[in-house]
């Protein structure tokens, strides 16, 4: 192992990982050209079949790092900050292990293939967003079909900017709960048929506090509402979708939760993990499966957040799917830009059309 530590192979892993990361954050800052990615990743890709087999383990390294490193961003909210650099290493390490195994393979050539299409069927807790064919649709190696038509409603997404640290702060719910209501409100007023409202806009267990659904009921005499909330039943908590229409509450719970940070993923440590890191909470119960409902005859399928970007959620039968995100775990960061591109490639791929309506 020790022939893998040597200045050179570092530097080189470093600046081939630039190269193939430049276009994500290009994407990120509004930069966005075809010519522009192509060329790019063209020579990122070349640099990649040209290195030695030292120098893979660290293009593994950095570039996951260069993709991956907001996960960290969310410990901040449970004091566990002190944790960042060591989340961020042990991502580039997991991932120059994978990288470090593909040394073994004779050909070069399948060694590039596996990184660009590879990873899709590397996912380790579920986790799938290392993907580097997500990029191939803003180039020209990619034939896009054709977008498939909006559905024959008007429907309103609301987008808000609400910090993490703000969200869940007790002094401010009162005015998010207010706004959510304004907003509500207004999409009634242009006389939208839907509003769509983000994960979590309502902080809290809707189903607890009888004034807001109540309220909610009586808006929904006027518009269907699609707004996030927890739900809490037989003290277990949810992270469920509302859906309101003519006075009727529908909750659709999540089914795909996020590992490490709606539950964890190994069930032989659950409680330790749980009483260390998170104070002892519990984690959130999953729906059985994927939830879909109607809106004046049209079907959708519900995805909150994490799940717009499984594959599977795409193979379910509506055509038009309703996500609602709450990015502010993540803030400042590319995981807006990564997310948007999953979804970009999901939904071209499985010819879907996703309202998205998204807090960060």
């Amino acid at each position: 192992m020790k022939r893998y530590f040597n200045t050179y192979s570092v530097k080189s892993g470093l600046i081939i990982s630039l190269f193939l990361s430049l276009p994500l954050y290009l994407i990120h800052f509004g930069i966005d050209y075809k010519f522009l990615n192509s060329i790019i990743i063209l020579l990122g890709l070349t640099l990649f079949y040209t290195s030695s087999n030292k120098t893979i383990p660290w293009i593994g390294f950095f570039t996951s790092i260069l993709w991956l490193w907001w996960i960290s961003l969310s410990f901040r909210y449970y004091n566990l900050t002190f944790l960042i650099p060591f989340i961020i290493l042990g991502i580039g390490i997991f991932y120059a292990l994978i990288f470090y195994i593909l040394t073994f393979v004779k050909f070069r050539i399948l060694i590039l293939l596996f990184f660009i299409f590879g990873f899709q069927f590397i996912n380790p807790f579920g986790f799938n967003w290392f993907r580097y064919d997500i990029l191939l649709p803003h180039t020209y190696f990619y034939i896009s079909k054709k977008p498939i038509k909006p559905a024959p409603l008007k429907i309103k997404i609301i987008n808000t900017n609400i910090a993490q640290n703000k969200k869940w702060d007790r002094n401010f719910i009162k005015n998010e709960i207010n706004n959510n209501f304004k907003y509500i409100q207004k999409a009634i007023n242009n006389h939208y048929d839907v509003v769509i409202l983000p994960e979590t806009a309502f902080p809290l267990p809707i189903n607890m506090y009888p004034k807001i659904y109540k309220n909610l009921l009586k808006s929904s005499k006027n518009i269907n509402i699609i707004v996030g909330g927890l739900d809490l039943e037989n003290n277990k908590y949810y992270n469920s979708t509302y859906f309101i229409n003519k006075g009727n509450i529908s909750i659709f719970h999540k089914h795909i939760l996020v590992p490490f940070g709606e539950y964890i993923p190994i069930p032989c440590c659950k409680k330790l993990f749980n009483k260390i890191f998170f104070d002892g909470a519990e984690d959130f119960v999953p729906a059985p499966t994927f939830s879909t409902f109607q809106i004046k005859g049209i079907k959708f399928t519900n995805a909150i957040c994490y799940e717009v970007t499984n594959e599977n959620i795409y193979k379910e039968k509506p055509k038009y799917i309703i996500a609602i995100s709450n990015n502010a775990w993540f803030a400042p960061s590319i995981e807006p830009t990564l997310q948007k591109l999953l979804i970009e490639f999901y939904s071209n791929k499985y010819h879907k059309f996703v309202y998205h309506s998204t807090n960060y």
